[in-house]
């Protein structure tokens, strides 16, 4: 692209240029390549040529240092979570260039970010456009074309002379890396049949269109062909009976026929049998797998539940001590954490407020090694990022965030933090300037920014004044070293004007109830005690204020408490570390909040709002169910990461109901030896559940190994959600990405116990 385009402002393009016609020409320009600055740390810009390669779906650059690199250094348009501009980017990376010509490319669960300079404000804009554009094309490209797409990748892996084709022993190669341990006749039988352009010369090989076709050969699934010819009454087709018939009984799931005509045109691909309004083999195979016909409802995909109900009455996802990326100790702090988090849905972040230099606040583990982050970025950042929901991570954010602040600011430095919150949030901030009537809902507050934390009484009038201190979380991690009197604390009337929820310390359940503030906070081990001896009473507390858990002190390596027990108690905050993505804890928050639209505010169950209700439940619950599962077959499971084993994985799967205690239960597979392809399974296993509404559904895909197996995938949803009849769900991987192509093939079936 010539200079004088790079100048070129958005006003010289044509007034009446379509939106496609845009697209178009951005991803055009951007295809062709232009250069851009790579920045590093210390202020350093290293110039390389950029490329977004649309047929590919890759983001790739040249020009490395590195003179012995083979390849070029790509990523792929799937691993990338967002683009940004850098006026909305907080490293200090950029503070020596013009922010206004900066933008941040991030990718993956773990948010990895790519700073680039540009030689243009125009140019910045058009590269945030055009990665967003590809980020879509990526996101709704039909599920064929994944299909074909991932073989493709899978393809160009194994051509290592590229020369655009494999012969067979590179063919079998492919395979075993693929988790394929195959009979050999049977795939060199399938491989002379894709092998259409014989050329009689020399060894068979198949270019990229060919293995295309071939792996379709190869994936036939015959579990889901003797579902079609049950159906199908011998005629090789379902017509719009056949269809009905089978989502009628297997799916239950009433259609009319005007719809299943619409599904038969949508996944059918021979153009003959969409005219005739029939469905073959292949069309019934593609909409099984298709998104909607997964376990998970669509309908729980959308905010579907009653919004207007207090806002004690829904479970609210939240993470502790959110400015933390590594350990509770002396890891780094950094406001890109809080992007993360409301990124990833997280309703309810944490800021430990302490006084800073030169009178501005930061926040930090207090008493701690931990680095410092001022907190007006920590504040900019959130209004930002409050209600943004990328591409990659579709919900709506439109529900109000709960900033939970743990004050430990003088009171000079809290008006500052008051000033903060009123300039740059603005009218954002839930500020009631009298005690309200009622406790507001999730809809009353859409929009909304709320600060929770001490404040002094509605009708105070002075500067400053005493209050009743909370919980002081960074005090734990010392084991109470802190040997000051910390029953009281000033607060500044600037700070307190401009918080919303007021926060109380906890010292019994009926005088919590009595006060008027809306917010107890709990440690780990107090709220367990408490639930422990009396789980009525814990719940009796939540149906009257939010109840806020978080991790014990002692969790330094910031790993995270099981929640379940928590949200069964009828707690609403339970706080986790979200630092922490690969273990159990994190796993099920994901699962509980994929519900309502990924809102971040899930409903409670209606008995859990009445103490009456919640007793008889515990004690003589009538809405017992039975659920019965059979685990029928696996799909293209990938050896677990980074192994550094030559054979093919031998998959199981844990399949665990988290809930009530009466209902925790957990059960497994049998081992299927050296088949991370399509293994078989054909196993039902069944749960009776004493309380359904609390239950989340956990699978774990294991490779076992003699000593410790070996984590694959996961996924957690939660039992509300569930479709009957026979589906599919997906694998996540511990870093929260979903595995490309990896299904597990199930039926399911509610009954009442």
């Amino acid at each position: 692209m010539s200079d004088k385009g790079l100048e070129m402002s958005a006003q010289d393009h044509p007034v009446y240029e379509s939106h496609r016609q845009q697209v178009d020409r951005v991803l055009s320009d951007l295809s062709r390549g232009t250069l851009l600055h790579k920045v590093k740390s210390g202020g350093m810009l290293y110039p390389r040529t950029f490329f977004l390669d649309t047929k590919d779906m890759v983001l790739r650059y040249t020009g490395s240092e590195k003179r012995f690199r083979k390849k070029k250094l790509s990523w792929q348009i799937s691993k990338i979570r967002e683009v940004r501009d850098g006026e909305k980017d907080y490293s200090k990376r950029l503070d020596p260039f013009d922010r206004g010509r900066c933008f941040a490319v991030i990718f993956g669960a773990n948010h990895e970010v790519l700073y680039l300079y540009s030689n243009s404000i125009y140019e910045r804009d058009m590269w945030v456009k055009g990665i967003q554009f590809a980020i879509h094309m990526e996101q709704y490209m039909d599920q064929k074309q994944q299909a074909d797409r991932w073989i493709k990748d899978a393809f160009n892996m194994a051509d290592k002379n590229n020369d655009g084709s494999l012969d067979f022993e590179e063919v079998m190669k492919l395979l075993k890396q693929l988790n394929a341990d195959m009979d050999k006749k049977y795939v060199k039988a399938l491989f002379d049949k894709a092998d259409t352009e014989k050329s009689g010369k020399g060894r068979s090989r198949l270019d990229n269109a060919e293995f295309v076709q071939f792996y379709h050969l190869l994936t036939e699934r015959a579990e889901v062909e003797e579902i079609f010819l049950r159906y199908d009454g011998g005629k090789g087709y379902m017509d719009c009976l056949d269809l009905q018939r089978f989502l009628k009984n297997d799916q239950k799931v009433t259609m009319q026929e005007d719809d299943v005509n619409e599904v038969i045109a949508a996944y059918e691909p021979q153009k003959q049998l969409q005219l005739d309004d029939h469905m073959s083999l292949i069309g019934f195979r593609t909409f099984l797998t298709s998104r909607d016909q997964q376990m998970f409802n669509p309908a729980c995909r959308r905010v579907y539940q009653d919004m207007t109900q207090p806002i004690t009455n829904y479970y609210i996802s939240s993470s502790h001590n959110t400015y933390l990326v590594e350990d509770q100790l002396k890891g780094p702090s950094r406001v890109e954490a809080y992007i993360t988090a409301l990124s990833r849905g997280c309703r309810c972040v944490e800021l430990d407020c302490w006084d800073g230099p030169d009178d501005e606040p930061v926040i930090y583990h207090g008493y701690t090694l931990t680095s410092k982050i001022l907190f007006r970025d920590v504040i900019g950042a959130i209004k930002d990022y409050a209600f943004h929901s990328s591409p990659r991570d579709q919900g709506d954010r439109s529900y109000p965030v709960i900033l939970s602040i743990e004050n430990h600011c003088s009171i000079k430095q809290q008006t500052v933090m008051g000033k903060h919150i009123r300039n740059i949030l603005g009218d954002l901030v839930y500020a009631p300037t009298e005690l309200p009537n009622k406790i507001p809902s999730p809809a009353d507050l859409m929009g909304k920014i709320v600060l929770k934390g001490k404040k002094l009484p509605w009708s105070h009038s002075t500067e400053e004044a005493e209050v009743s201190d909370e919980e002081d979380e960074a005090a734990e991690s010392q084991e109470e070293s802190k040997s000051k009197d910390k029953s009281k604390h000033k607060l500044s009337r600037h700070f307190s004007d401009v918080v919303g929820m007021k926060a109380i310390s906890f010292k019994s359940t009926d005088e919590a109830i009595a006060s008027n503030g809306i917010f107890v906070s709990l440690g780990e081990s107090k709220v367990l005690k408490m639930i422990g001896n009396d789980i009525k009473d814990v719940n009796r507390l939540s149906q009257q204020m939010l109840v806020r858990t978080y991790p014990s002190g002692s969790r330094t390596d910031s790993s995270n408490y099981n929640p379940v027990p928590m949200w069964a108690a009828g707690c609403q905050v339970v706080a986790l570390n979200f630092q922490t993505t690969g273990a159990e804890p994190m796993q099920l928050l994901h699962g509980k909040f994929l519900d309502n639209g990924g809102s971040g505010y899930v409903l409670k169950p209606e008995f859990m709002l009445s103490a009456e209700k919640f007793s008889s439940q515990l004690e003589k619950p009538t809405k017992k169910k039975k659920l019965v599962m059979k685990m029928i077959s696996g799909y293209q499971i990938p050896k677990p990461k980074d192994s550094k084993k030559g054979e093919v994985i031998d998959p199981f799967i844990k399949i665990e109901v988290h809930g009530s205690k009466a209902d925790n239960q957990q059960v497994k597979t049998s081992v299927i030896q050296n088949n991370g392809f399509n293994p078989q399974w054909n196993e039902t296993v069944s749960f009776n559940l004493n309380s359904p509404e609390l239950v989340l559904l956990r699978f774990v895909v294991y490779d076992s190994d003699r000593y410790v197996d070996d984590f694959i995938g996961y996924y957690v949803m939660p039992l509300s959600c569930l479709q009957q009849g026979y589906r599919h769900f997906p694998l996540f991987n511990k870093t929260g990405d979903q595995l490309p192509q990896a299904l597990i093939f199930v039926h399911t079936e509610i009954v009442d116990a």
